[in-house]
């Protein structure tokens, strides 16, 4: 008997979190990476501050874990240059270290670290506050991006109504013009076109309203602002 071979479909996997740790001390760095990565995390390592930079600005990062005692560059260092660059400004970082006097904590929180773990470190703990900062900025970033869409919403849906009304008076006095009996073939050609030009414009302005994202109702005003030029003095 014959057996063949059934090809079975890939299934499509979500991308892990990707954090950068940051941590000079080697065996403090292999227990954290592997801990974390047990807990759903996919892990880059970084020995030193320039290393961390680099590799937060090589790809996408989803939250730093940054210690404060480093070669060189301090994590205090580390921090204010991530939240200076764009694509790091709004990145989650935790900060560790093993002092756990309160002017320590003021000045990580005060370069931009959102929050604060005392060494030794509870890895569960931590994995669970990865999440909650990672949660939360997805969360703020999906609001913002309904926001947009809402403002999208209401700038077309104005933009449509003050067009629709000219649009529908052209259709309208094309279709009584070319219902004289007078015309010649080739006038009656031109307004045909025209109309159909006509109408495709009035189509596209109809998309201009079909947003995906239907959550916020549009309630803008009905008529848009009118503008005049600037008078000169």
């Amino acid at each position: 008997m014959n057996t063949s071979s059934v090809a079975v479909p890939a299934v499509s996997q979500i991308p892990l979190p990707h954090v950068i740790l940051v941590e000079d001390q080697e065996r403090a760095a292999r227990g954290i990476e592997e801990l974390l990565e047990i807990e759903g995390f996919r892990v880059t390592h970084a020995a030193d501050g320039p290393a961390a930079i680099a590799a937060a600005d090589a790809g996408a990062v989803d939250a730093v874990v940054l210690d404060v005692m480093l070669p060189g560059m301090s994590g205090f260092d580390v921090c204010r240059v991530l939240r200076s660059k764009d694509a790091t400004r709004h990145v989650p970082i935790i900060m560790l270290t093993g002092l756990a006097d309160t002017p320590s904590k003021l000045q990580g929180f005060d370069f931009g670290a959102d929050d604060y773990l005392v060494k030794p470190v509870p890895t569960r703990e931590l994995a669970a506050r990865l999440r909650k900062l990672i949660g939360s900025r997805l969360e703020a970033a999906n609001t913002v991006h309904r926001q947009r869409l809402q403002a999208i919403g209401e700038i077309a849906a104005a933009v449509r109504h003050e067009i629709n009304n000219p649009l529908a008076a052209a259709l309208g006095t094309l279709d009584l013009v070319m219902l004289r009996p007078d015309l010649t073939i080739e006038v009656r050609r031109e307004l045909a076109l025209c109309r159909t030009q006509v109408w495709r414009i009035a189509s596209t302005l109809s998309q201009l309203t079909n947003v995906p994202d239907k959550t916020v109702c549009y309630v803008g005003s009905d008529t848009m602002i009118e503008l005049s030029p600037a008078t000169r003095s």
